[in-house]
C-alpha cells in the first residue's frame, strides 16, 4: 500500500514539474552566458568540441572559436560586441547561441559543428505564430532557454513596445529540429502573456 502511495505521489511530482516548465515564470534560462573579459572553454558533452570565448586585446569586439579535439581545426564561429549566451544539446551534435546585439534585441541561433551555417530562429518562429507577429513591439528579444532533449527545445519570445498603447509581452516554444533548416522545425507555443506595461508583468524570463 505504502510502496503504491508512494509512486502515485511521485507521478504527480512529475506532472507539476512538467507544467510549471511550460510557462516562463516557472524557466530560468540555461546555457552559459559569456564574459567579456576573459578566455571561456566551453566543450561539448561527448568531448569532440570545444567552444573557446576570448576577448580580443584592447578591442571591444570578442570572438567565439570552434575547435574540433580530433583533429584540431579551428574556425571562428561568431564575433560579438556585448554578450552572448551558449548551450550544447545533451548529445552535444548542436548547440545554441543567443546573441544580444543591443540594449533593444537579441537573437537566437541553432549550430551544428559539422555544417557551415546556423540556423536562425527569430523568423521561423514569427512565420508560425501571426499573434505574435501582430504584437507591435520596438524592444525584441528572442532566446533559447534550454534542452529538454537532443532535438528539442525551449524558445522565449519577449519584450516590449513604446508609446500610449505600450505592452509587454512573453511567448514560450516548444520547438524540435526534425532537420538542418527552418522548413523542418516543429513549433508549438506552450504559454503567452500579454499585458499592458504598467501592470509590470509578462517579464523576459531571466
Amino acid at each position: 500500500m505504502l510502496a503504491h502511495l508512494l509512486s502515485a505521489v511521485l507521478a504527480l511530482s512529475s506532472i507539476v514539474i512538467a507544467s510549471a516548465q511550460t510557462t516562463g515564470r516557472a524557466i530560468k534560462a540555461g546555457g552559459i552566458e559569456l564574459p567579456s573579459d576573459t578566455t571561456v572553454r566551453v566543450p561539448s558533452p561527448d568531448g569532440r568540441w570545444v567552444l573557446v570565448a576570448s576577448p580580443l586585446g584592447l578591442s571591444n569586439e570578442k570572438t567565439l572559436v570552434l575547435e574540433d579535439r580530433e583533429t584540431h581545426k579551428k574556425s571562428v564561429i561568431k564575433r560579438y560586441d556585448r554578450t552572448i549566451r551558449i548551450g550544447w544539446s545533451p548529445d552535444g551534435n548542436a548547440f545554441f547561441l543567443n546573441d544580444e546585439l543591443g540594449s533593444n534585441i537579441e537573437e537566437a541561433y541553432i549550430y551544428w559543428p559539422k555544417e557551415s551555417k546556423p540556423l536562425e530562429l527569430d523568423s521561423p518562429i514569427l512565420l508560425k505564430d501571426s499573434e505574435a507577429k501582430r504584437v507591435p513591439a520596438d524592444h525584441t528579444y528572442f532566446r533559447v532557454l534550454r534542452w529538454v532533449t537532443s532535438k528539442t527545445m525551449l524558445v522565449e519570445y519577449c519584450g516590449h513596445n513604446s508609446g500610449s498603447s505600450a505592452q509587454q509581452f512573453d511567448f514560450i516554444y516548444r520547438i524540435s529540429l526534425m532537420g538542418l533548416d527552418s522548413s523542418s522545425l516543429r513549433i508549438d507555443r506552450v504559454s503567452r502573456e500579454v499585458n499592458p506595461s504598467r501592470l509590470s508583468a509578462a517579464e523576459c524570463t531571466q
